[in-house]
């Protein structure tokens, strides 16, 4: 058989749309790239970008004056960390879990069993301080008693005296957790605080006040009320408690009507698709008519670490209303009527937690289950409208009151390290019900 040889001429013709060929396809890959990765980056900051849009929808206003409802400290230098493993967990003084169990594929990961919270969540979600550098940081969450226009929320508008004497500023701010549209009372501060001590104990360091100023750009914080904006500047809040010695609590409870479709509920862009929904028809659909939501002055977990489930209402709360005759009744127990004044009065679950358990073995109420970690739950209620009005009190009894606790990020988990100092339980708390069934006591913007 006689071969065909090619022209020697044509062979660096050849070579040359070879190469040709390879450089094009490099530069499509990279401009691909390009693309691909400024479309991720345009992603994350239109979902940080909508937690500071200024937008409330249904949004609970607490009281009829604006005023800060808590500002106690929240944990110690849990935030801001390079890794979440089990040894850079105990050596920031955080929780790891080794008890912990889950159905889902793979089992716990080392991030549901810490707690401590890695620096890539500031970047994406907080506002941070031109010059600061966020690491093992300490967070502290401030409860205000009307939304927050967050696109006027600035790191520099708040400060804190300590109760060494000490002015410390800033050095971010988030609305997350709190970010949905009918909640965003609840801004989230990061900055060196204070440590572990009790009040009372050598060089314990805590804040005592807070007072909120204009920002270094001149912009005022606003939060919007019934009759329209209001600065904030101005308001101040004491406190002598820090979390190592008590934990967080109530400072709201507000009785509403459950509307046909949830207002303001749900994600914000891509923020929160993890936890839900998680609002009240998603979670029981047509059982509940009222939805009694409460207010907290941080996070609630079980143990700072593992979330609460929708099943945990008689773990940890109970309604007292008044009974027929006049007589304080109390409800401890979900899906059992119980007879007050005006009628009956049946608890259906918790929502503003996670996501429902699911049929495709995606969500279980197990250890792993993720629920919101923001500063609102929603006890949901079915009954009559008289029968709703005779609701006076929820209470969360606590460890004295024989019934679980609850803890701030900065809790001990299910295995804590020796000789470590984590958050404290909170205690127990009867707070006073706002039966709003005829004003709403909401805004919109």
């Amino acid at each position: 058989m006689t071969g065909v040889t090619e022209p020697t001429a044509e062979r660096p013709r050849k070579r040359r749309r070879i190469w040709i060929a390879v450089v094009v396809v490099g530069l499509v890959l990279v401009l691909g790239g390009v693309v691909l990765l400024g479309a991720m980056k345009s992603k994350l900051n239109d979902s940080k970008n909508a937690l500071y849009d200024g937008k409330l929808v249904a949004a609970d206003y607490w009281s009829d004056k604006p005023q800060i409802l808590s500002s106690g400290f929240g944990f110690d230098g849990i935030i801001g960390a390079a890794a979440v493993d089990k040894q850079s967990t105990i050596d920031a003084g955080g929780a790891f879990d080794d008890k912990m169990t889950c159905n889902k594929d793979g089992g716990a990961t080392d991030a549901d069993r810490s707690s401590l919270v890695p620096s890539s969540t500031l970047t994406t979600t907080a506002q941070i301080e031109d010059g600061a550098n966020p690491q093992f940081v300490d967070g502290t969450p401030v409860v205000f008693s009307w939304p927050v226009r967050t696109d006027t929320l600035r790191p520099s508008q708040f400060r804190w005296t300590l109760n060494t004497g000490e002015v410390v500023g800033v050095d971010a701010v988030t609305m997350t957790p709190n970010f949905e549209y009918n909640e965003r009372n609840t801004v989230v501060m990061f900055t060196d605080l204070g440590n572990r001590g009790l009040p009372g104990e050598k060089d314990a360091r805590y804040p005592v006040r807070l007072d909120v100023v204009p920002a270094s750009d001149g912009t005022e914080l606003m939060l919007a009320g019934p009759n329209g904006d209001v600065s904030a500047t101005g308001l101040s809040n004491t406190t002598d408690n820090t979390p190592y010695a008590s934990g967080p609590t109530l400072v709201g409870a507000k009785l509403n009507r459950i509307d046909s479709s949830p207002l303001g509920e749900g994600p914000v862009a891509q923020n929160g698709a993890g936890s839900m929904p998680n609002d009240e028809r998603t979670m029981y659909g047509d059982k509940g008519n009222f939805r009694l939501r409460m207010l907290t002055t941080g996070g609630f977990s079980p143990d700072g670490i593992r979330g609460v489930l929708p099943t945990d209402f008689q773990k940890f709360f109970r309604i007292h209303a008044k009974g027929p005759n006049g007589s304080d009744v109390v409800i401890d127990k979900a899906g059992v009527p119980v007879a007050v004044a005006g009628g009956t009065l049946t608890v259906v679950g918790l929502s503003d937690v996670g996501k429902p358990a699911s049929t495709d073995g995606q969500v279980f109420y197990d250890d792993c289950y993720a629920d919101d970690h923001d500063n609102y739950f929603d006890v949901i209620i079915s009954g009559d409208d008289a029968a709703a009005r005779s609701i006076t009190t929820l209470e969360i009894p606590a460890l004295s009151g024989g019934y679980s606790a609850f803890y701030n990020p900065g809790g001990p988990g299910q295995t804590p390290t020796p000789g470590v100092r984590y958050t404290a339980p909170g205690p127990t708390t009867l707070q006073p019900v706002i039966v709003a069934l005829d004003n709403p006591m909401r805004v919109n913007r």
